[in-house]
């Protein structure tokens, strides 16, 4: 949790923030939020763990004849490649970065590994999912503000 505003020391307790959890799904507002969560990280020197979330439950919007046979390992290999891009970007920015790709669905992935102790902060972007997908699954920040503990930010 952040540390008391009257508490001395290095940049982390100005803001509190030691261990920032950034969700990234590799849409345009992760990587918008990527970019804000090395930076505000630099600024701390707070920890910084992206993690990228796989849902291997396929999507029942159509027949499952349509995703090919090795559908589960394709989204995993994907999310890996994305999660390396992000990791090697943030690196640029600030020396303590580390990525996991989990899985399950991402908000309570999010939560659970916040509230385990990986994060004081979390940052999401705005919308990494289509209008479908949001109506089906619930749009992840607007879950994760709804039930975090800690503090939220989400970028546009």
């Amino acid at each position: 949790m952040p540390k008391s505003e009257g508490q001395k020391g290095n940049d982390k307790t100005s803001t509190g923030y030691e261990k920032i959890l950034l969700g990234y799904d590799g849409s345009t507002n992760a990587k918008r939020a990527l970019k804000r969560a090395a930076a505000i990280a630099a600024a701390t020197g707070a920890q910084l763990r992206i993690v990228t979330v796989v849902n291997p439950v396929i999507p029942a919007y159509g027949p499952i004849s349509v995703f090919p046979n090795d559908y589960v390992e394709q989204i995993e290999k994907d999310a890996h490649r994305s999660l390396a891009q992000a990791v090697k970007i943030a690196r640029r920015v600030t020396t303590s970065v580390i990525g996991s790709v989990e899985e399950g669905h991402a908000s309570d992935v999010i939560l659970r590994l916040a509230e385990s102790g990986a994060a004081d902060l979390i940052i999401l972007g705005r919308r990494g999912v289509s209008a479908i997908e949001r109506f089906v699954m619930g749009g992840v920040s607007s879950s994760v503000v709804s039930h975090s503990k800690c503090d939220v930010l989400i970028v546009k």
